[in-house]
């Protein structure tokens, strides 16, 4: 790696042992539903350290374990042990890794154990899959529990600090081409010295910039040794974590401001010349109620600069307090998977719910959701044309689980919907094709459906998680 000499490090690692399956597999007395036992066993090539991969549950990993995960394992191991030394320690010499089928979440790790979740490593085999199995390696040298196994009084270091480290090492010394800590405008909200995993990692490669490598192997060593204390920081920086964290953020800030990348859910000089408003603070509900009350249910909810539908059945139409005529909106969202949500406009209380007055600018997960209306067409009235490629109509959505960008342009004349910068349709509130319409549609049936140019634009809480940000408007002058 360019941040360290390994040359001390340098192992020709051969693979101990191949794959070997379990007696009961072959013994012709086993039961015919029984299963293998599926090891690998190998060691680093001084036998220093030994390691066992059980995949008996999940035979499908089996080769992504035997030609992925192994060498990172075998060669990645020594080396974490070598950067968090101390004094009379010896890190452990054999490590297991279990891979459950029934294990939620992620990975945890229990002494020199660590457990795998199937469901999540399946999914994530071309992604994240081999660094969170590197960050609970971090965790197995870390040995934190140690001090307390023998002495049940010792001090224990703050969760934020025992999960950053790994994450720290993870980012900026295993995989630092990812920049998967890095903090920008969209994540800054998350940026807290004491967050945890990637905003941790992130503030502790800023205190090896300003203090030192050796800092971060003697925070380690005191958690290790039962022996954290906030002092350490004094004695080191001359301050306390909570000021050092600020001054990180301040920092962050202003590289960022240099950059031109303004945080979320905010509108730059320009913008707010050209009559972009944000719509949202990233902080509260203000400017908002939930359709026909004064206030919003506890089902919504604001998280990390986002406005987050986390209880749909508690949830119901976010509205926006002021009401809009011919406009510009911008936002973006993030779906859970299978999940269901819109955008409606020119909402007004004279009927029983938003949607029975407000046209829907529909949202969803187009690969889970149940509903045939797919996202960005306007409910159960346009929809875009086929997509040549594909034959089915135009999609330019990005999966559940990520950002993707919404621009509504409303107008007298002409009204537009726009997905992650692709034009879907337009039409026009007016004409005869959209009365026509309407009146083939169920909102036959609503005497007030679309009758308004000017109401509240509406967020839809009741179908599905969804997660709102970066949400604002330019009125367009008529």
């Amino acid at each position: 790696m360019k941040h360290f000499n390994w040359t001390s490090l340098i192992f020709s690692f051969v693979l101990a042992s191949a794959t070997c399956f379990g007696a009961a597999a072959n013994s012709a007395n086993s039961s015919a539903d029984s299963k293998p036992t599926i090891t690998k066993q190998f060691s680093t090539s001084d036998g220093k350290y030994q390691f066992s991969i059980d995949t008996s549950e999940t035979p499908d990993l089996t080769q992504w374990v035997d030609n992925e995960l192994a060498p990172v394992v075998q060669q990645w191991y020594p080396k974490i042990v070598q950067m968090l030394p101390s004094d009379g320690y010896e890190a452990p010499t054999n490590v297991t890794i279990v891979f459950s089928q029934e294990m939620r979440g992620v990975a945890a790790t229990s002494g020199t154990r660590i457990r795998c979740a199937a469901k999540w490593f399946r999914e994530n085999l071309k992604g994240e899959a081999k660094g969170a199995v590197f960050h609970e390696l971090v965790h197995v040298d870390q040995n934190h529990g140690r001090a307390r196994r023998e002495n049940p009084n010792a001090a224990r270091a703050p969760g934020w600090l025992v999960e950053g480290i790994p994450d720290y090492i993870r980012w900026y010394k295993y995989e630092p081409e990812s920049h998967g800590a890095e903090i920008t405008s969209r994540n800054f909200s998350r940026a807290r010295y004491d967050a945890s995993y990637r905003p941790t990692a992130n503030f502790l490669n800023w205190i090896v910039g300003s203090y030192g490598e050796k800092f971060i192997v003697r925070l380690n060593a005191a958690a290790r040794e039962g022996k954290y204390s906030e002092d350490l920081w004094k004695e080191q920086t001359g301050k306390t974590p909570a000021e050092l964290g600020d001054e990180w953020k301040q920092q962050i800030e202003k590289k960022l401001a240099a950059a031109g990348d303004t945080q979320p859910n905010s509108a730059t000089d320009q913008e707010k010349k050209s009559g972009w408003k944000p719509l949202f603070n990233g902080k509260d509900f203000q400017g908002w109620h939930v359709f026909k009350m004064d206030t919003v249910r506890p089902g919504w909810q604001v998280k990390d600069g986002a406005l987050v539908c986390v209880d749909p059945h508690n949830a119901g139409d976010l509205c926006t307090d002021e009401k809009f005529d011919w406009f510009e909106l911008e936002l973006e969202y993030n779906i859970s998977q299978g999940g269901n949500s819109g955008i409606m406009y020119h909402v007004t209380d004279e009927g029983g719910a938003a949607w029975a007055t407000g046209p829907e600018f529909q949202l969803e997960d187009n690969k889970e959701a149940k509903d045939p209306i797919r996202c960005g067409w306007l409910y159960a009235l346009y929809q875009p044309p086929n997509d040549p490629a594909t034959g089915k109509p135009l999609d330019a959505t990005k999966p559940a689980g990520e950002w993707n960008k919404v621009r509504l342009v409303l107008s007298p004349d002409k009204c537009e919907h726009y997905i992650n910068g692709v034009k879907y349709f337009e039409y026009n509130l007016h004409s005869d094709d959209f009365k026509e319409r309407v009146a083939k549609s169920k909102f036959a049936q609503m005497p007030h459906f679309a009758k308004y140019d000017k109401g509240y634009i509406a967020l839809q809480g009741d179908h599905g998680q969804i997660s709102f940000r970066n949400i604002r408007i330019k009125p367009l002058s008529q």
